[in-house]
């Protein structure tokens, strides 16, 4: 396997303008960056593993809240909030993780040796579909790598506008630094925390057609709103870091996330040693 990524191979690189972009505000967009029908193969599988056509570990797989709670009634689909470290478990989705059409501009961000932090698909059900509050992914990050900035993207499945729980961000934000997270009240998205120093007025829609991706810094304060619409907002996420990053010890294995190849050098000695495979047979969450 050649793992060298030669920068006149990439052809989805950043131009110019999306890298001031990127660099005032801690985002950019592109539009028609996937089918309808290279999402559909993504859709496809996650809804057959929300209802039990396609084996994947329980522990990986997050109800509604409302549902969860007893609050409202729905199964299947209509049930679903997340599942996470997908491309662990997916080839087809660990193909799109390694797709250089996300990956090309993460290596002009980050360098030619990376590696998936985390692949989240997401669904947003019509009605009862839950936001998440504003908060900065590295956040979460900061506890378990010693790095200056990860990246993050955000492939809309469906289209997003603010009638089904579209993204918000505050531009400029990744340069305020890390704020405090509190935790929420109650168990909605309780595995999420809070950034209450953000402001919403600074927020803005970020409306995007199917198939766009939001490629973000992971400082960025954003958040999305609850689907008041009689439509689906489904959304593949996934998170990378440069592959020399010093991973924070940790005396518990079992809580260390999986990382994963996806371009240039392996760097495996800095990996835990039961994720060094290309598809770990276990999750750890």
């Amino acid at each position: 396997m050649d793992t060298k990524t030669a920068s006149e191979q990439r052809k989805f690189r950043l131009t110019p303008e999306e890298r001031s972009f990127w660099d005032e505000n801690g985002y950019f967009v592109r539009f028609n960056v996937f089918t309808k029908e290279e999402n559909d193969v993504l859709r496809q599988i996650a809804d057959d593993i929300a209802v039990g056509k396609r084996s994947f570990p329980t522990t990986n797989i997050d109800q509604n809240a409302l549902v969860r709670d007893e609050k409202v009634e729905a199964s299947g689909i209509h049930a679903m909030h997340k599942i996470h470290h997908v491309s662990c478990y997916c080839p087809e989705f660990l193909d799109r993780v390694r797709d250089p059409r996300l990956t090309d501009p993460v290596v002009d961000l980050l360098g030619p040796d990376l590696l998936g932090l985390n692949n989240l698909y997401i669904w947003k059900v019509p009605k009862i579909g839950l936001g998440f509050p504003w908060h900065q992914d590295k956040w979460y990050f900061n506890h378990q790598y010693k790095t200056e900035m990860t990246v993050g993207t955000w492939t809309a499945i469906d289209a997003a506008d603010v009638d089904n729980g579209c993204l918000y961000v505050i531009p400029g934000s990744h340069k305020y630094g890390i704020l405090k997270h509190e935790d929420l009240e109650g168990s909605q998205q309780n595995e999420f925390k809070i950034a209450r120093e953000a402001k919403d007025e600074e927020g803005v829609a970020v409306e995007v057609p199917l198939g766009a991706v939001v490629w973000f810094n992971n400082q960025l304060l954003h958040k999305s709103t609850d689907n008041h619409s009689l439509r689906f907002r489904r959304c593949n996420v996934a998170h990378y870091i440069s592959a020399n990053a010093e991973r924070i010890p940790k005396k518990d294995s079992k809580n260390i996330r999986p990382v994963m190849w996806v371009t240039g050098e392996t760097y495996a000695e800095k990996m835990a040693p039961i994720y060094r495979d290309v598809l770990p047979i276990s999750d750890s969450d």
